[in-house]
């Protein structure tokens, strides 16, 4: 009995592991790329968050020191851990991070950087009070920069990581106008009564007449025309999102999927589409903007 539970445990142990170094955290790469203000910021927010820390709860024997030297002491440990964070930031790990960095990687190098920081803050109060080097009281500093950092430091993570996790996300994000592709379009024309829902690929080009608006679309080589009461404006409001619609005239609003090129001149500009070698005027005021688009 006691040989079946031994396999059994061992089993899920083994099982266990093999989960946890498929979904390993630790080594899903983290990028640490930081633009130059960032390194300031994070310089300058760490060094401010320990002097802050150190001057107002005043822990391991601040309090007994003299009210006097109490702040300028909190400053410089402040001092002495801006500097030191600016040595790594920007003489050592534009040498030492590479494309291979994961999030383990950069949790222990984040560790080194704090016990640097201890290290340096314990050589700063011995020259202040001229202490003898003591190794326990060493391993002490190390340990108490360990525990007053890890809070700036862990929400330094995760600000930087939910930060290029959006960045990402963005851009592999779609852009607006593939997504307005993939779905149908709801043209009112500034009408509450109107409602035409059609496929914006197949809208050739948008006419008005008076209070009366032309939607003409190609299905194959059939075209079709759709009647709305309302006006042109409201309805280039409705297509706005898509930028492949233009406004070339008062009266017209084309689709540059279906343009071919450009005939006449500035005085008699127009747009010939595909569908049917229809044309599609262009007045003055837009002629510039048209020709700039086509070009």
């Amino acid at each position: 009995m006691r040989c079946d539970s031994t396999n059994i445990l061992q089993i899920m142990y083994r099982f266990v592991c093999k989960i946890f170094l498929m979904i390993n955290p630790f080594r899903k790469p983290y990028s640490r790329i930081e633009t130059l203000k960032e390194k300031i910021l994070f310089v300058l927010i760490f060094s401010l968050f320990i002097f802050l820390f150190l001057f107002l709860f005043k822990p391991f024997g601040l309090a007994q020191l003299k009210t006097g030297i109490q702040l300028p002491i909190s400053l410089g440990f402040g001092l002495v851990t801006m500097f030191v964070l600016f040595i790594f930031k920007f003489l050592i790990e534009p040498i030492v991070i590479n494309d291979k960095w994961t999030l383990g990687k950069s949790l222990l190098w984040g560790l080194f950087v704090a016990s640097t920081i201890g290290a340096a803050n314990y050589f700063y109060i011995n020259i202040i009070f001229h202490q003898l080097f003591i190794f326990k009281n060493f391993l002490l500093a190390i340990w108490t920069t360990l525990l007053v950092g890890i809070i700036p430091v862990s929400v330094g993570y995760i600000i930087s990581y939910n930060r290029r996790y959006r960045s990402a996300l963005e851009k592999a994000s779609i852009s607006p106008d593939e997504v307005l592709w993939e779905n149908e379009v709801i043209i009112r024309g500034g009408n509450p009564k109107n409602e035409c829902k059609l496929n914006p690929k197949s809208i050739v080009y948008l006419c008005s007449n008076d209070n009366y608006i032309t939607i003409v679309t190609i299905l194959g080589d059939a075209l079709t025309k759709t009647h709305l009461r309302g006006t042109l404006r409201a309805a280039e409001d409705e297509l706005i999102k898509n930028t492949s619609f233009m406004r070339c005239h008062k009266c017209y609003i084309v689709n540059t999927q279906f343009a071919d090129h450009l005939t006449g001149n500035v005085q008699n500009l127009k747009i010939k589409l595909k569908p049917h070698g229809l044309e599609i005027p262009v007045s003055r005021s837009k002629a510039a903007e048209v020709t700039s688009r086509f070009r």
